[in-house]
């Protein structure tokens, strides 16, 4: 199970992740679920303050921990955000 769990307060009403990219940057995240496929397992991510805007990681075990990759293939976001639209249907309006 991801180490992005680890960060989640159980006390916040919102679960926040921040996550650092090469260059040092942070970026803060509502982190809306782990989502698996095949023998992968991806993030699904909402950057703080947007109006419900997703982005997926796709989690990888690194030398140094957990690395979390920006998944860029379209076609793979889509299978990823199906997979987390049908397990959280009665959650989220998604129209």
């Amino acid at each position: 199970m991801s180490d992005l769990l680890n960060q989640i307060d159980d006390e916040q009403e919102i679960a926040l992740v921040t996550l650092t990219d090469t260059d040092g940057e942070t970026g803060t995240f509502e982190f809306l679920d782990l989502v698996f496929l095949g023998d992968k397992e991806y993030a699904v991510l909402s950057p703080e303050n947007s109006d419900g805007d997703v982005v997926i990681y796709y989690v990888r075990q690194g030398a140094r921990g957990e690395d979390y990759v920006l998944v860029t293939d379209e076609t793979l976001q889509w299978r990823v955000f199906d997979i987390f639209r049908m397990q959280h249907e009665d959650e989220f309006d998604f129209s």
